[in-house]
């Protein structure tokens, strides 16, 4: 289905895919690796390993954002801006299943979850990272704005659902 197909949605994908300068082609080109899944494998080893008591939380949060992130691609399966559009500037090579980007939904997850129990600092670096991989997403061609919007609700509601479960005492291994 493809949900992508609107005007203000693929101007807004031309104006940043377009903004093109050596200088972020070179820094996308490496930092869209932090957007990427096994990011998550450390963080949770580090929670679990110095026995931080949010480390369900965390893995439950992941968990819930990855079956939503991944039941809307494949629900929608959305075609990718290079196989709709002509005229765009791919640095990552993937063309099928767009709605909604995962990894602006990690991101946002990570944000959302290290943001309560870090400093004010740490804070602006989290969002900025965030931001980051969900403009990252669409200078490289790889998404639309409206799937690093839905991937970034998706990362941060994911987050907020499981630590009100969490808080209600509804999931009782905690």
């Amino acid at each position: 289905m493809n949900i992508e197909n609107f005007p203000l949605n693929v101007e807004l994908f031309y104006l940043i895919n377009h903004a093109r300068s050596p200088i972020l082609d070179t820094f996308f080109g490496y930092f869209y690796l932090l957007g990427k899944g096994y990011v998550l494998i450390p963080i949770a080893f580090i929670l679990i390993v110095s026995k931080n008591r949010r480390w369900k939380l965390f893995l439950l949060s992941v968990a819930v954002e990855s079956a939503a992130v991944h039941l809307l691609k494949f629900g929608f399966d959305a075609p990718r801006p290079a196989s709709m559009l002509t005229d765009v500037y791919l640095l990552e090579p993937l063309y099928h299943r767009s709605f909604p980007s995962g990894d602006t939904a990690m991101a946002f997850l990570i944000a959302s979850f290290f943001f309560p129990v870090s400093p004010p600092l740490v804070r602006v670096l989290l969002w900025a990272y965030a931001f980051l991989i969900a403009y990252g997403r669409i200078y490289m061609g790889v998404h639309f704005p409206l799937d690093v919007i839905a991937g970034a609700t998706i990362g941060a509601l994911s987050y907020k659902l499981c630590e009100r479960l969490v808080h209600s005492k509804l999931i009782g291994w905690w």
